[in-house]
C-alpha cells in the first residue's frame, strides 16, 4: 500500500513541474507575442482550465473561437483545418481542442457539465468520424496532429 502512495505522490509531483514549466512558457510567450487582450483573457481560460478546471469557464462561441487561436499557437498547427474534412460538429471540434490541450476527461467533463463517461462516448464518436481503429489512441492522434 505504501508503495502506491509513495508512486503517486511521485506521479503528481512529477504532472506538477510539468505544469509549471508549461506555465512559465505560456507567461513568457504571453509577453513576446504582444498578444491582443481578448487572446490573453483566452490565455488565462486555459491556465484555468488546467489548473482548476470549472463549469463555465468559456461561456461564448468567440471566447471558444479564441481559445482555439491560443492553443493553434502553443501545440502547434491548426486543428479546425487539419479535421474539417471529417464533418465534426462544433461540440466535437471542442473536445479535440481541449485533447490537443492535454485536458483529461475528467477536466472536459467538469468543463461542459456532463460525466467522464459522457466524455468518453464523444471521444467514441470523434474516434469514428476520423476513421480511426479500435486499438488507435485519439488523445495520441489529437495531440500529436
Amino acid at each position: 500500500m505504501e508503495t502506491y502512495h509513495d508512486n503517486w505522490n511521485a506521479c503528481l509531483l512529477f504532472r506538477n513541474k510539468q505544469l509549471t514549466k508549461q506555465l512559465k512558457e505560456y507567461q513568457n510567450a504571453s509577453v513576446l507575442a504582444e498578444c491582443s487582450s481578448s487572446l490573453l483573457v483566452s490565455l488565462g481560460q486555459l491556465l484555468r482550465l488546467h489548473q482548476n478546471p470549472s463549469y463555465g469557464i468559456i461561456r461564448e462561441e468567440t471566447e471558444w473561437t479564441n481559445l482555439f487561436t491560443v492553443i493553434d499557437m502553443f501545440y502547434g498547427g491548426c486543428l479546425s483545418e487539419q479535421l474539417s474534412s471529417y464533418g465534426l460538429s462544433m461540440q466535437e471540434l471542442k473536445v479535440c481542442y481541449l485533447i490537443r490541450a492535454r485536458l483529461g476527461n475528467k477536466a472536459i467533463a467538469v468543463l461542459f457539465n456532463i460525466t467522464p463517461c459522457s466524455v468518453l462516448k464523444a471521444k467514441q464518436r470523434i474516434k469514428g468520424k476520423l476513421t480511426l481503429s479500435a486499438a488507435d489512441c485519439l488523445d495520441k492522434y489529437i495531440q500529436i496532429g
